[in-house]
């Protein structure tokens, strides 16, 4: 399995990384995840809310927020639209491209996009590049509602894909759940599959519910991204510092 990771997403500006670089140790054994928000419309210039506008920059700056740099991985965080997913395989190819030589890999937040899409865009890309699937609130229902019922969905991914993120919250910071995390967490781990697991929802609020998980789970991969925003949408460089200390706290402890 890749090294875990601290996730930050909906980096738009090159000092917003370095600033987070600037707080990551050099001999952590954990990688600063860099998250870049693309969407289908953001990909074709179509207008979004303002609400995403603000955290999702144009396609053609992410290679600039894509930094050489042994401690991160840079991963896009690609979304599409209802009834758009025959453009997938186009569009990641296409973000790919544009992501630059300092591009890592995906999270797909997808609700259990084909499979054969995956593996036609490993077929040219290889195996070398990191793909995360998002496990959110619709995919969950998708699967029955149950552990099991996303565990008989995610079989046929296994091959396919680095690790899954469990994240209710689709980054809208809602508080997290804990204990039903842990039981789709469990079931997921059950299998021995090779990949990481991650968990998203309400950090860095949300971090001292994690101490237990931890425990449970020592390679966790976390993320934040709407609790890091100000009242402006704007990446607020406070609530990231406090993010990224105590979540390298919490796991170096």
């Amino acid at each position: 399995m890749m090294k875990p990771y601290i996730g930050i997403t909906g980096f738009t500006k090159p000092d917003e990384v370095k600033f987070a670089l600037s707080l990551f140790p050099e001999a952590e054994n954990r990688r600063l995840m860099v998250g870049v928000l693309v969407t289908y419309k953001s990909l074709r210039g179509i207008p979004m809310k303002p609400k995403w506008e603000k955290k999702t920059p144009s396609p053609e700056t992410i290679s600039s927020l894509f930094f050489d740099d042994k401690r991160v991985v840079n991963l896009v965080h690609f979304s599409t639209e209802e009834g758009q997913e025959s453009s997938v395989l186009t569009d990641i190819l296409k973000v790919h491209e544009l992501a630059g030589a300092n591009f890592h890999g995906f999270q797909l937040n997808l609700v259990w996009p084909e499979a054969r899409v995956l593996e036609q865009y490993r077929e040219r890309m290889g195996y070398s590049y990191r793909i995360v699937l998002q496990i959110g609130r619709k995919a969950i229902e998708a699967a029955g509602g149950s552990p099991l019922g996303v565990v008989d969905k995610l079989s046929r991914y296994v091959h396919l894909i680095n690790d899954i993120l469990f994240d209710t919250s689709g980054g809208r910071g809602e508080p997290f759940d804990v204990e039903h995390a842990r039981q789709f967490l469990s079931a997921i781990k059950e299998q021995a599959w090779p990949i990481g697991l991650g968990v998203a929802g309400g950090l860095p609020d949300s971090l001292p519910l994690l101490e237990s998980l931890i425990a449970e789970f020592p390679d966790l991969n976390i993320d934040a991204e709407g609790r890091l925003r100000d009242e402006n949408n704007e990446m607020d460089v406070g609530r990231l510092k406090e993010y990224l200390i105590r979540s390298l706290q919490l796991f170096s402890g």
